[in-house]
């Protein structure tokens, strides 16, 4: 063991100390051009000083606890086939190499460096667990790899600094994988701003409960001091990380919710990216979910008043899983926990191609309230499976005809888009003049009831050209069986235009049950029965 307390100067010469060296109150100081080779630990204790204006070699530890410098071309290199334990104490570095025989650097208090981090062999890496490792402006990390690289696996962070718009790349992985991100950064101002990433495997943020394709891995980015910021991150995965279809994982941020302003995904070279305003978010990947605030109304379900009924709700008939998986729907199954207190009944969202309406890009099954709003299966904000970040909206239910946008929506950052206002809110086709896109009901724009089988029609007899089955002959012969006198009671089908859970060719009185062809008669036709209306597509 060898105590240093006296002054020691290297010239442009080199030494190596083969016991460690243990500065107990005396000034080392290696010149440039000199090199300072201990084959074990390295302290400065507290009241010592080390000048490096050279090269300093450690084969173990490094611990600082009193002053140490260095100059403009210094350089510390952690050397040998065992690992470091380092304890900067404060002080900045200039440049740092790693050079390990397959052995890593392990930060016990926060290491600063100036100029560059180099890895110079293979299997070599710096553990910062749960301190930070900053890199200062004009600094940078050269040389890493799959196996040369910063883990981050405990809470700390890899930071930069940054004073002007620039692409950082954060090198950093866990213990057994490099998956590095980068961050295109710019803003307005700069001031003493930094940007810092980590990297989780275990507890990430929850994906939302009907994600199916995903990778089990997120980065934290988290920014300070820059006005105006704004950053594009770019993070990259491994194989082992992916569940299911790779092709349907788009980029997404969490802060408060998913995010996917930007989203991308780029399965050939394992990326994920996303742009964000936030200063604190955490970048994974997923299903791309749209977001949409929409409101609608089933006129066969109005009451008076601007809502609708949930009898069929309230009387437990509304099943858990979605009716719309069978044609011409064909849908996928989505099962909800529990029905909403306020939903009316499912509806069925599409989001179609901006360019060709006719192209369905998903579909998703909600609920409708009574109030109009509608909200995903699980009775939160809408979501929109493996949507696009811009699409026509089409609202399809099982006995009225459908609507739909007449051009696309942000589907990422969503206003609301309320159907019942007028009838300019839904797609107009010039081609059909019969009927409007919406019944006018107490003053609300509603979609049309009646379309029992849904061939876009709604008849009370049938039209020979081209041919339309009555929608209340369907009633009659379909489920009452051709008897105008029957009645289904506490059922959950199409044939219920009103949705009051019976089913009626005429008026009942006692108990008061609505005739299903009186609604499509009366308020769809206008008492009409050779009229017909017919969706707006």
């Amino acid at each position: 063991m060898r105590y240093l307390n006296a002054i020691l100067f290297l010239i442009m010469t080199s030494i190596a100390m083969q016991a460690q060296l243990i500065n107990n109150g005396g000034t080392i100081t290696v010149q440039d051009g000199a090199t300072l080779r201990v084959e074990s630990n390295l302290t400065n204790q507290a009241g010592s000083t080390i000048i490096n204006n050279g090269i300093i070699q450690v084969s173990k530890d490094l611990t600082n606890a009193g002053t140490f410098t260095s100059g403009a071309t210094s350089k510390v290199a952690f050397i040998g086939d065992d690992n470091s334990d380092v304890t900067s104490g404060g002080a900045t570095f200039r440049y740092v190499e790693i050079q390990k025989d397959d052995e890593n650097v392990t930060l016990l208090d926060e290491m600063k460096i100036s100029t560059t981090l180099d890895f110079l062999n293979d299997n070599n890496r710096v553990n910062i667990a749960d301190h930070n490792l900053v890199i200062l402006v004009g600094g940078d990390i050269n040389n890493a790899s799959s196996s040369r690289y910063v883990v981050t696996d405990g809470t700390g962070f890899l930071v930069k600094e940054i004073d002007a718009d620039e692409v950082l790349n954060f090198e950093i992985g866990s213990a057994t994988d490099y998956t590095p991100v980068s961050c295109n950064i710019s803003g307005s101002d700069y001031t003493s701003a930094t940007t810092r990433a980590r990297v989780y495997e275990t507890g990430l943020t929850l994906k939302y409960g009907d994600a199916s394709d995903f990778i089990s891995r997120e980065w934290q980015v988290t920014a300070s001091g820059i006005t105006g910021y704004e950053n594009t991150m770019t993070g990259t995965y491994e194989d082992g990380d992916i569940t299911g279809t790779e092709a349907d994982i788009k980029g997404a941020y969490y802060t408060t919710d998913w995010k996917f302003d930007n989203s991308s995904a780029n399965p050939t070279d394992n990326e994920v990216s996303a742009t964000t305003t936030v200063a604190d978010v955490r970048l994974s990947g997923m299903n791309f979910f749209g977001k949409a605030n929409l409101k609608a109304f089933l006129s066969g379900a109005m009451t008076a008043g601007s809502s609708m009924t949930k009898l069929l709700n309230t009387n437990g008939l509304i099943p858990l899983t979605t009716p719309y998986t069978v044609a011409p729907f064909n849908a996928p199954t989505v099962t909800t926990p529990a029905i909403p207190t306020e939903a009316t009944d499912w509806i069925l969202v599409e989001v179609r191609d901006a360019a060709n309406p006719t192209s369905i890009i998903s579909q998703t099954s909600g609920f409708i309230l009574t109030d109009g709003s509608i909200v995903s299966y699980d009775g939160s904000a809408l979501r929109l499976k493996n949507a696009v970040a811009n699409g026509i909206i089409a609202l399809r239910h099982r006995n009225h005809l459908p609507i739909r946008t007449a051009s696309g929506l942000n589907l990422v950052n969503p206003t609301l888009k309320n159907f019942s206002t007028g009838t300019t809110e839904a797609y107009n086709n010039p081609s059909v003049t019969s009927n409007a896109n919406m019944n006018l009901i107490n003053g609300i724009y509603a979609m049309w009831a009646g379309d029992v089988n849904q061939d876009g029609y709604v008849r009370f007899i049938p039209q020979p050209f081209p041919p339309v089955a009555g929608d209340c002959e369907l009633i009659l012969s379909e489920a009452l069986s051709g008897d105008p006198e029957a009645s289904l009671n506490n059922v959950y089908t199409p044939y219920d235009v009103n949705m009051d859970r019976y089913v009626k060719y005429i008026f009942q009185g006692f108990p008061p049950i609505a005739a299903d062809n009186d609604i499509i008669l009366s308020e769809s036709l206008a008492g009409i029965p050779n009229r017909f209306v017919q969706l707006h597509f």
